[in-house]
């Protein structure tokens, strides 16, 4: 099958809609944000055509200098098992490697298997294995802030990846995100040891995201238990996180949240050399 991917036009506007109609129930998250990303503002955003016809589309967002992040990847529902998806991916692993991208990730849900199977195909690991944590939120004792002096303890705590916004997609934390977040009043921790820590994102749909969490199990359930009361504070309706570890997923439980969703996030990574 001959194939042309380019970047997306704005007039491919009403194609992209076409090819994503069904995905989701309807409830693809592309229509939202297909004019966004037909800027190319924050990377590229790609297309691919047979014949003239969109049959599929495929996303690369800019996470740092270094990093770089795989989403979107769709193909229009008669055009699916062809190839198109894997030349797609192909297509933005090579632009990514050619620009000097050290790291490109992806992440995806633990029951798509088609996508395990391609990530192994294109030397893509698994770094881990994400698992949703959420609770309602509850009054309670004063959460602590954390002060410039212990950005290094907190970096260290929550370590190593950041969430970005409320969906699936993370970078590597560094001490300058921590320094800013201290500096907004978006770093929480469970004591002045920082026995745990956690760095607050912006609220989305009445909950307090958090974009990274972590410490020792004792601590960690206080900290968590914390954030409840943080969301209390602010008028929020309850707590959102991601946990990545057993003792994590320990500190969740004995804090009480709970699993909102019974699938896990797989997170993969695939690193270039460095010539």
């Amino acid at each position: 099958m001959d194939l042309l991917i380019r970047r997306a036009r704005p007039s491919d506007k009403r194609d992209v809609l076409s090819a994503v109609r069904t995905v989701w129930g309807g409830q693809d998250r592309i229509p939202d944000v297909f004019d966004g990303w037909v800027t190319h503002r924050t990377g590229p955003f790609f297309v691919a055509e047979s014949g003239g016809r969109l049959v599929g589309m495929g996303k690369l967002t800019v996470t740092s200098r270094t990093e770089a992040w795989l989403e979107g990847g769709r193909v229009a529902p008669r055009w699916r098992r062809r190839g198109v998806a894997t030349a797609l991916i192909a297509h933005r692993i090579a632009y990514a490697r050619d620009r000097g991208f050290r790291v490109l990730r992806f992440s995806t849900a633990s029951d798509n298997t088609p996508i395990h199977r391609a990530a192994k195909h294109f030397g893509f690991k698994r770094i881990g294995v994400l698992s949703r944590r959420a609770a309602a939120a509850k009054p309670g004792a004063s959460t602590l802030r954390a002060s410039g002096v212990q950005a290094r303890a907190v970096v260290r705590r929550v370590g190593p990846l950041l969430q970005l916004g409320h969906g699936w997609e993370w970078r590597e934390i560094t001490s300058r995100d921590v320094r800013s977040a201290i500096a907004r009043s978006r770093v929480l921790v469970s004591d002045k040891a920082v026995g745990a820590a956690a760095v607050l994102g912006d609220p989305y749909d009445g909950t307090l995201m958090v974009a990274a969490v972590g410490g020792r199990p004792g601590p960690l359930a206080d900290l968590l238990r914390a954030l409840r009361s943080e969301a209390s504070r602010r008028g929020l309706a309850d707590v959102s996180l991601f946990v990545s570890s057993s003792h994590e997923r320990q500190a969740a439980r004995s804090a009480g949240y709970r699993r909102p969703w019974s699938g896990e996030v797989y997170l993969f990574e695939k690193r270039f050399r460095v010539l």
